[in-house]
């Protein structure tokens, strides 16, 4: 287990072992006095009588309707009930993990008015590993993530539906079964549960996980699908990329050369004049693509550490502004779904060109062709992905639609862009693993080149799998090739820039 505390500042990796659930997490003393004086601050405020939105008023276009002292307990729960309307399918225990500690370390800042009593509460739920059932619809991006965060937050107080393994359970028995007592909110916390980006930021840390190890795959892949092809090293020698001055394409071509090395034909000008674009320019698409992470990486790693919830409570005031509204992480999303789906789209070309019957390769990688049609069908099957991506890939931050009678006029969207990324990242994922599977064939096939560590991941592949070496159901192959290669570890080699 790694010891995290909530005042250090966290990397991806950190944030990688609380996805996990491999991590335990100090609520230091450092962070509980900040937030205990934030409290006091917000309380010497509302004892003052003035009127402060969320705290008694109401929410979003009713700010301007008082809620008595009486009734301002109420005023917390019925927040939490009426915004959890959330629809569409739930969002995986990782993504949940994320959201638990990402909100009690936006609140841990110190900021919010909340009792430190509220991140003990969300620390226990992580710790004991009982997730509040999320679904992944609902949010704006924009007043925070209003419906996705209800349904996180539900379950501190008992209430709505969490996950303990498998099994999906009542909040409250859920929290009797671990030795959790629900806690009664207070004025203004409701408000800073729900109002905040954490479901935004939960998803693109996933996702920015999963693209380090895409990244890693795509080079790897990419460099195996080459060698069957009989490709060119040319295209990756270390001054192609000197004289031009894009850190990840050097990256890149400096990987595949390395996957490459041994592969004596591979290292010398081959017959062939040129290879195709989706060989020759794998540095400069793949290291796009890297860049383009590494970028919104840093993006991600400042929102972990920052308040999102409103309205801000500062020592000598409390202020109503904006900083719920999502559009850093919208556009950063927006652009990792280019990204991801840009691997994605290359490789499906480079299973084209491994279908066409070209350098010593049969038509469709058909050991047999006509009475056989090999991978002719896997190609499609790659091709609808491809267009699916595009089609998701479309930004979601240039939307925006008018909510709560006009007082929340532009919106982020980026809860969407999010959700788009989540399944850009899976169709790439299964684009890879169909072009690994025709490489594999492919070098089954002809007299093509090898390196040492494509023969190894070959040998374990063929291990493993064992696919059909003539036509077979292919869907079988298909998906027994994406989880052999999201099984391996390759821990040790995730860093773009390592």
């Amino acid at each position: 287990m790694k010891q995290l505390t909530l005042s250090q500042a966290w990397q991806l990796e950190d944030w990688a072992t609380i996805a996990s659930g491999i991590a335990t997490i100090d609520f230091d003393k450092e962070s509980r006095h900040r937030v205990q004086q934030s409290h006091s601050n917000m309380l010497k405020v509302l004892n003052q009588g003035q009127a402060v939105y969320g705290i008694n008023t109401g929410f979003g276009s009713l700010c301007t309707t008082a809620i008595p002292h009486e009734e301002l307990q109420d005023l917390q729960v019925n927040l939490l009930r009426s915004h959890a309307a959330g629809t569409g399918p739930n969002s995986n225990d990782a993504i949940v993990r994320l959201m638990l500690v990402a909100k009690a370390k936006s609140l841990a800042q110190g900021f919010s008015g909340i009792r430190p009593v509220l991140i003990d509460q969300l620390l226990a739920l992580y710790h004991a590993d009982v997730l509040p059932v999320v679904p992944q619809i609902g949010s704006l991006g924009a007043s925070g993530d209003l419906a996705p965060l209800s349904h996180l937050c539900l379950p501190l107080i008992g209430e709505s539906k969490v996950n303990v393994g498998t099994e999906i359970m009542d909040a409250s028995k859920a929290l009797s079964q671990v030795g959790i007592s629900p806690i009664v909110l207070e004025a203004k916390e409701g408000l800073a549960l729900i109002n905040g980006t954490q479901f935004m930021l939960a998803n693109g840390l996933y996702v920015a996980m999963e693209a380090q190890r895409v990244s890693y795959w795509a080079d790897l892949i990419g460099s195996a699908s080459a060698l069957a092809y009989e490709g060119s090293s040319a295209p990756f020698q270390p001054g192609i990329h000197q004289v031009r001055k894009q850190a990840g394409q050097a990256f890149v071509a400096n990987r595949v050369l390395e996957f490459t090395l041994g592969a004596a034909d591979f290292q010398v000008a081959t017959k062939h004049v040129q290879d195709p674009y989706s060989f020759r320019c794998m540095p400069q698409v793949h290291g796009a693509s890297n860049d383009a992470w590494l970028h919104i990486e840093k993006i991600l790693l400042d929102e972990g550490e920052s308040v999102t919830d409103n309205p801000t409570v500062f020592e000598d005031a409390i202020l109503s502004a904006g900083n719920f509204h999502g559009q850093p992480l919208a556009m950063a999303m927006d652009y990792g779904k280019l990204a991801l789906a840009e691997w994605g789209s290359i490789s499906e070309r480079r299973i084209n060109q491994l279908m066409l019957g070209k350098r010593g390769l049969p038509p469709f990688l058909a050991a047999n062709a006509g009475t056989e049609s090999g991978y002719m069908i896997l190609q499609y099957s790659a091709a609808a992905l491809v267009s699916r991506s595009k089609q998701r890939s479309v930004p979601a931050s240039t939307d925006s639609i008018d909510s709560s009678a006009g007082q929340e006029d532009h919106v982020s969207m980026g809860a969407n862009a999010s959700t788009d990324a989540l399944e850009i990242l899976n169709n790439t994922w299964t684009i890879l693993s169909m072009e690994f599977l025709a490489a594999m064939r492919a070098h089954g096939l002809n007299s093509g080149l090898m390196s040492p560590i494509i023969k190894d991941l070959r040998d374990a592949f063929m291990d493993a799998v064992q696919p059909a070496s003539g036509d077979g159901i292919l869907a079988v192959d298909m998906e027994a090739t994406k989880q052999f290669i999201q099984s391996i570890d390759i821990e040790d080699r995730l860093a773009f820039n390592a």
